[in-house]
């Protein structure tokens, strides 16, 4: 009886957020062909994609599809996971079939089977034993995970520093004195660091507009001050199944969700959404001294969203 009322009130909640927020996308969709024309000259280009191994299934082999066609057209220099890389229970071991079927056999195109991942942990990767996805990175050179969260320092052509911090955003919401070493580790190196671009990702989204997840307030409270005083350009996560732009009013930091790798799921917006969209696709981000440039790319490999950051 517990569980039938539980179902009842959320349904009903579903129904009035539908009916506040009954779009699906918030700004422009021009469905144009991403080119290497619209990256700027002596860019650093990489690939955001997250929520996405489902062993080839729903949109996944679409998705890799349209990475390995941009990726003939513009080679990332990497691509980042922003988690939930092994539905539903994670992996079992380095061993486990997993590897093949939702990785090694899929992101395996021509254009895209050298390029290394840098891999953020999700929730679901949690269900089976996480530890066996830092092991994999002494397996397969591909796999860059060498601990539950890390920085990583990369320099654009034109010579840019551009410093990435790989958080771990599980232990963080489930683990109050990891949790605060954690923030302390990324304060301490976004406070010390002046790089030209500070880039953080990580699983859960700080805001989100999807009815699914929502707003974690959770990070907001936590995560959101290191991000903001520390003068982050943008924050990138998964966990909601779809694309998305969102920003607060009077934020300094970018908040981007690329969570559509395989299961999509309906998006809708609020009064932070600059652009939502439930379509399987993934995110390209370019950056050189001057700009950063990213496009919300679906499994066509149209453009759905282009943005930039001075």
């Amino acid at each position: 009886m517990f569980y039938r009322v539980m179902i009842f009130f959320s349904i009903v909640f579903l129904m009035m957020f539908y009916s506040v927020y009954p779009q699906q996308y918030s700004g422009d969709t021009n469905n144009t062909s991403f080119s290497a024309s619209l990256v700027q000259p002596n860019s650093l280009v990489f690939f955001v994609i997250g929520d996405w191994g489902r062993k080839g299934k729903y949109f996944q082999k679409d998705v890799a599809a349209a990475m390995n066609h941009c990726a003939s057209i513009v080679k990332p220099a990497f691509i980042v996971s922003t988690g939930d890389n092994f539905y539903t229970f994670g992996v079992r071991g380095v061993n486990d079939k997993h590897w093949k079927k939702s990785f090694e056999n899929v992101y395996n195109g021509k254009y895209i089977s050298d390029v290394p991942w840098y891999v953020c942990l999700g929730n679901h990767d949690y269900y089976g034993k996480e530890a066996s996805q830092i092991e994999y990175s002494k397996i397969n050179k591909r796999w860059i995970l060498p601990d539950y969260f890390f920085a990583v320092k990369n320099y654009t052509p034109d010579s840019a520093a551009v410093a990435m911090l790989f958080l771990n955003t599980q232990i963080m919401l489930k683990d109050f004195s990891s949790s605060q070493r954690q923030l302390t580790w990324a304060d301490s190196i976004l406070k010390n660091d002046y790089a030209r671009w500070k880039l953080v990702f990580g699983h859960h989204p700080v805001y989100s507009s999807n009815p699914m997840h929502g707003d974690n307030h959770v990070l907001i409270e936590k995560l959101k001050p290191v991000l903001e005083s520390n003068f982050v350009h943008a924050y990138f996560s998964g966990h909601d199944h779809d694309l998305q732009h969102q920003k607060p009013e009077g934020s300094i930091t970018e908040y981007f969700i690329s969570g559509a790798g395989s299961k999509i799921r309906p998006s809708y917006i609020n009064e932070n959404t600059k652009f939502a969209i439930s379509k399987a696709g993934f995110a390209i981000v370019a950056v050189n001294k001057n700009t950063l440039q990213l496009w919300f790319v679906d499994k066509d490999a149209k453009i759905l969203y282009s943005f930039s950051i001075k």
